[in-house]
């Protein structure tokens, strides 16, 4: 019993490791580690990243930055179309393995943080 125990606690652990909410610095930037839990793309030429866990508004202020929406990243297609296929496919590859993105946002798009750069997980 007291093995079942300890198994359960370290499932229920080690998926905890997987949620976090992004961090804002006062340099100006914020970063996200974490799952992909949406890739979403729209017609007006943006991708939205959904985060595991929401940002608070009250983070991103300490980047300096005002944001509306707290659960998503979006990147314009427009400002580099090149990139905006390079940040999609390294989206949809994570979500389709399970593993982990790095993103870093700069700035502010339609009330989101604005992500320029993204890097994917080995594991």
């Amino acid at each position: 019993m007291k093995n079942i125990l300890i198994l359960v606690s370290m499932l229920i652990l080690s998926g905890a490791t997987y949620a976090g909410a992004p961090t804002c610095h006062s340099a100006g930037y914020c970063g996200y580690t974490g799952k992909v839990s949406t890739v979403y793309v729209n017609a007006y030429g943006q991708i939205l990243i959904y985060f595991d866990v929401p940002v608070t508004v009250s983070e991103a202020s300490k980047a300096g930055f005002s944001i509306s929406n707290t659960n998503a990243a979006i990147f314009n297609v427009a400002d580099n179309p090149d990139v905006a296929k390079m940040l999609y496919s390294t989206a949809l590859s994570a979500q389709a393995t399970g593993r982990d993105i790095g993103m870093q946002m700069t700035g502010v798009s339609s009330g989101y943080l604005k992500f320029d750069r993204m890097s994917l997980a080995s594991d």
